[in-house]
């Protein structure tokens, strides 16, 4: 469907982040041990970008996609203190660190309310909590599990003891649940005049490694590639439940009827949990980058590089690939041009510019795209 038959001007907006999902833990990016099917056809059918970047870890990509700011604006460089580890064995003295998004810095939901979009933020924060720093305060007209912790504070079985969510039936799987909060959003937002902005960050596959039992099994006696570093079942099994999420949003904005007017992006936060042994670290090995060099927390290859994918069905080319180096902090600049939003005045408080830069022209491949320097 060209745009000049799209029912409204401005596309209703999907951001689906997955936590600690690996450059290669994905089929469309060459895993053949985990099983992402929907995640696949989503690249067969959008752009794929095989060169996109986040920060090492979880805290800092966030505020990163909310601002389009690099860290050094807006303070957020790792979870918690970074004065870790073996201090004698530190080269760099650690900087002060922020833990909360501070209001000074506007985020996706402030820029597009005002746009006329609806706001939903399902699963996970980090940014701050409470009726001043949680998604309701920054801007979201509606939250389901967003608070300040980077994982489930009790796990990925009911009974959760997440505050903005109420607990489920017992040994409900706290990914299904999300997605159920995340499709009735849709739903509500089917036949409303204004387009909707849903961010549906997952916990999942970050740690505590728990997969529902029927998957885990499943990937138990499936065989392993020797050497791919892809290997572990209840990861797989996490892995597949995210995966079966992403089909389910996709199913329902085709079942309503929604598909032309949705752009959805899929991306992770940082590199996944693996490629420590070979840089004689003691953290486990869940899964791998290879052969990118590293995983999360490390400013190598393997740390800072993400699977991510964009649909926009009748503008991209399906099966579309792009090597630009791309950017979380680019999410932001894109969104504000889908909604119209001039961002380069107010967006970062006052300090110029936007560090990201809009990937329209990539999405449409049209028109000259330009970075001079991407950190």
């Amino acid at each position: 469907m060209s745009m000049t038959k799209r029912r409204r001007r401005k596309p209703n907006i999907v951001v689906l982040l997955i936590d600690d999902m690996g450059w290669k833990d994905a089929g469309f990016m060459g895993s053949t041990y985990y099983e992402t099917p929907h995640m696949d056809r989503l690249a067969a059918e959008g752009m794929r970008f095989d060169s996109a970047y986040a920060c090492p870890n979880c805290a800092p990509s966030r505020a990163c996609l909310m601002t389009g700011l690099y860290p050094p604006r807006h303070g957020i460089y790792t979870v918690g203190s970074p004065e870790r580890g073996d201090a004698e064995g530190r080269r760099l003295i650690p900087p002060p660190n922020r833990t909360v998004l501070e209001p000074e810095f506007m985020t996706l939901a402030e820029g597009l309310r005002p746009a006329g979009y609806a706001c939903g933020h399902v699963g996970k924060w980090h940014l701050g909590e409470g009726p001043a720093s949680g998604p309701e305060g920054r801007g979201f007209d509606f939250n389901a599990g967003g608070i300040q912790k980077g994982q489930p504070p009790a796990g990925y079985f009911s009974p959760y003891r997440i505050a903005t969510l109420p607990d489920g039936p017992e040994q409900e799987y706290l990914t299904d649940r999300l997605t159920e909060e995340a499709l009735r959003y849709i739903e509500a937002h089917a036949n409303a005049e204004k387009p909707f902005f849903l961010y549906f960050a997952h916990y999942a596959v970050h740690k505590p490694l728990q997969g529902k039992p029927e998957l885990v099994e499943k990937y138990e006696f499936k065989p392993v590639d020797e050497g791919s570093g892809h290997f572990h079942p209840v990861y797989a099994a996490m892995l597949d439940s995210t995966d079966q999420s992403v089909g389910r949003i996709i199913a329902k904005l085709e079942e309503l009827g929604m598909s032309e007017d949705t752009v959805v992006m899929l991306l992770s936060d940082n590199g996944g949990l693996g490629g420590y042994a070979a840089e004689g670290l003691l953290s486990e090995d869940v899964t791998s980058q290879a052969p990118l060099r590293g995983g999360k927390g490390m400013l190598y290859e393997g740390g800072i590089r993400v699977p991510m994918v964009v649909l926009w069905p009748g503008v991209i080319e399906k099966g579309s690939q792009c090597d630009v180096a791309v950017s979380l902090i680019d999410v932001f600049p894109t969104l504000m041009e889908l909604a119209g939003v001039d961002d380069s005045a107010e967006a970062d408080g006052g300090m110029g510019a936007v560090d990201g830069v809009s990937l329209l022209p990539l999405l449409r491949q049209t028109g000259e795209w330009r970075r001079d320097t991407l950190y």
